[in-house]
């Protein structure tokens, strides 16, 4: 029994033509593409960093900007003067060194077995793969080989398959004598370690392999394509990657910062994203700025933020009237001003934000969108700015809208109004609606216990005043009572639940909001007329 067959070919036994295999030197190797081990050396060799969320992300934008671009105006992208499809340049590419997103496998397991047992000293390995598997694994389509890289592997909206097309299919001879005809696998950010198995090929065993595989198999070493050739040598996984000068990169680092908590960090990468970014897009980075510098608590810095993405964004919808009949982007708008007035509510401008929550609801309505949050807001404003009569219609709206927590805001206005029966509906209403938290059982039994208290209609309630400097209300109650029963008892009611937070983007936590108003006490007092 020859040393192929006692160390490899009797483990893997008869497979299906499905399966294929890549061979790596050294068995302590992870499965990792050029690219992803680029993008782990770009992060200080943090390894962690592929655990990210935009991991994945980080690498389309590598691609594009890094590989795709740079190659295409080098003059790499086209072919006797027609130009040719993304996956066909990333396919070139990837054949002469470059380090793409890809990891070689071939139908003939004796190929990936020669890879395994390059170098000496250290044990290789062979990693099996079964392409049948549909919810993994599915081959790039002719149809879609015309297509953009980023519509093949970033708005097909299968995120969780993992692409694959054949190396002839794609480039045909242009890197055939670099290696043998195989196919490459997606491998951004990585293969799924479940569909993988393995095979240890020991150092001892080596040597005598490729004696045995030289014997049988021609395999040559890549020849040399001048131009192209040091183009992917420079973009090689041994070579550092240079600063990416792409603002949505920068975007990328800041929205990891955003989710690590290192606003500063955030904020500085927005700073690059906007200082890179074209036009169309300065709206929405100041919109991601602007939520970081919320969370921080620089709220000036953050309004300045919004204004500065919704002058940006009416520049553009001005323009796109006049181009295209009126068609606006609003949906970036209307956010822009919620989350300013979520900031100037916080500054307690609340003249501001009331203008800036009625203009993000004049867009939704104008779209035909219904937000709770955005009357929930709005009728927070109202409340401190004491228009309660408006205050019950947002409450109303966001009710009606969904928002269950809204019925407890409209039963504190009905309480502080001196409105009781009322009040004590609606909080019933709202725990049958599901808001079952302590605060409202517990201004539902404070309302119930203050009706037990004073019986019918002989009784006067006094306007709101507040009792001293933490802003609390406070309300009187005044029964008849003679001269021996004069008493005063107090009733303690949770505060009117804060704003809803900034709204949010790229999957980013928007923030809290201001957390609206301490709580109030009822007293009712019994006291001769």
């Amino acid at each position: 029994m020859t040393a192929v067959e006692r160390v490899f070919l009797s483990k893997i036994g008869d497979l299906p033509s499905t399966y294929v295999f890549r061979g790596q030197a050294d068995c302590s190797w992870r499965l990792h593409s050029a690219a992803t081990r680029r993008l782990i050396d770009y992060f200080d060799e943090d390894s962690s960093v592929i655990e990210e969320a935009y991991f994945s992300e980080m690498h389309w934008v590598y691609h594009r900007s890094v590989l795709l671009e740079p190659a295409r105006n080098f003059g790499f992208g086209s072919v006797n003067g027609h130009r040719i499809p993304d996956i066909q340049l990333l396919a070139k590419l990837h054949g002469f060194g470059a380090a793409t997103g890809f990891l070689d496998f071939f139908p003939d397991p004796l190929a990936a077995l020669w890879f395994a047992c390059e170098g000496d000293g250290t044990d290789g390995k062979v990693f099996v793969l079964d392409l049948n598997n549909g919810k993994r694994f599915r081959r790039i389509l002719i149809e879609e080989s015309e297509q953009s890289a980023e519509e093949i592997f970033r708005l097909s909206g299968k995120e969780k398959e993992n692409l694959f097309f054949e190396t002839s299919d794609q480039e045909g001879k242009a890197a055939s004598e670099s290696r043998r005809e195989g196919l490459s696998v997606q491998a951004w950010p990585l293969i799924p370690t479940e569909a993988i198995r393995s095979i240890v090929i020991a150092a001892t065993d080596k040597p005598q392999i490729r004696r045995e595989l030289e014997g049988l198999f021609d395999f040559r070493r890549p020849a040399l394509f001048a131009d192209l050739q040091r183009f992917s040598a420079v973009n090689s996984p041994r070579l550092p990657l240079p600063q990416i000068e792409d603002p949505e990169f920068s975007l990328i680092l800041g929205n990891q910062c955003y989710l690590q908590g290192d606003y500063p960090g955030a904020i500085s990468h927005y700073d690059k994203s906007i200082e890179l970014s074209p036009e169309d897009d300065i709206g929405y980075f100041c919109f991601i700025r602007g939520n970081a510098k919320a969370a921080v608590g620089d709220l000036r810095g953050a309004v300045q933020d919004y204004s500065s993405g919704i002058a940006s964004e009416e520049r553009l919808a001005q323009d796109r009237e006049k181009k295209a009949k009126g068609i606006t982007n609003g949906y970036r708008i209307r956010r822009l001003y919620f989350n300013r007035g979520n900031a100037m509510a916080e500054l307690d401008e609340l003249n501001g934000a009331l203008e800036d929550y009625e203009q993000a609801i004049r867009i939704c309505i104008q779209e035909g969108v219904r937000d709770s949050s955005y009357f929930m807001n709005r009728g927070n404003v109202n409340f401190l700015l004491n228009k309660y009569c408006d205050a019950l219609r947002d409450y109303e709206e966001s009710s009606r809208l969904g928002d269950s927590s809204a019925l407890f805001n409209k039963g504190n206005i009905y309480v502080i109004l001196g409105r009781f029966d009322e009040a004590l509906q609606i909080y019933d209403e709202a725990i049958r609606e599901g808001d079952d938290r302590s605060a409202v059982i517990c201004n539902r039994n404070g309302v119930a216990a203050i009706l037990n208290r004073i019986g019918g209609d002989g009784y006067v309630v006094s306007s709101p005043r507040y009792k001293d400097s933490t802003r609390r209300f406070v309300i009187e109650v005044s029964l008849r009572a003679d001269a021996n029963n004069r008493f005063n008892e107090f009733f303690n009611f949770h505060g009117i639940r804060g704003n809803i937070g900034n709204t949010s983007g790229q999957h980013l936590p928007g923030g809290k909001g201001y957390q609206g108003r301490p709580g109030f006490v009822v007293v009712v007092k019994g006291e001769e007329w």
